[in-house]
């Protein structure tokens, strides 16, 4: 069963949606942080969040890489390069206007142990 939890991380907004949990590890759906608007250009945030996202977080399913940058929407979509063997499981992190990240698993939860999974809200966080 699918839980959905909400809190705050200072000025962030946290949102997570997991398809289940254990105390060794989770099975993530859907992580949503939105911090405040800040008075940098969108633009010049999300190159500094795209590139810190590529750099650090090398936890997850596969290598991550940049997919597109939409500067009219002020977006950035990033993903695992290889997705599974169907092509149908990946992970996607959106980055929009500088202050909301979003992570979703595509084709299945992604089994994140805690350690990571509390790195994870962590290093995004600390984009905001």
């Amino acid at each position: 069963m699918d839980s959905i939890h909400e809190e705050h991380i200072g000025a962030i907004q946290l949102r997570t949606e997991l398809a289940g949990q254990d105390s060794l590890a989770v099975l993530l759906k859907r992580l949503r942080l939105e911090g405040p608007q800040t008075q940098t250009p969108a633009r010049t945030l999300l190159e500094k969040q795209a590139r810190t996202i590529l750099e650090r977080i090398t936890y997850l399913h596969g290598d991550l890489a940049l997919i597109e940058v939409d500067g009219v929407s002020n977006a950035v979509q990033i993903r695992s390069k290889k997705p599974g063997a169907t092509g149908t499981r990946f992970v996607e992190i959106l980055l929009r206007n500088g202050n909301v990240v979003t992570v979703e698993a595509h084709g299945a939860p992604l089994l994140v142990s805690r350690e990571n999974y509390r790195r994870l809200i962590e290093d995004l966080s600390g984009l905001l």
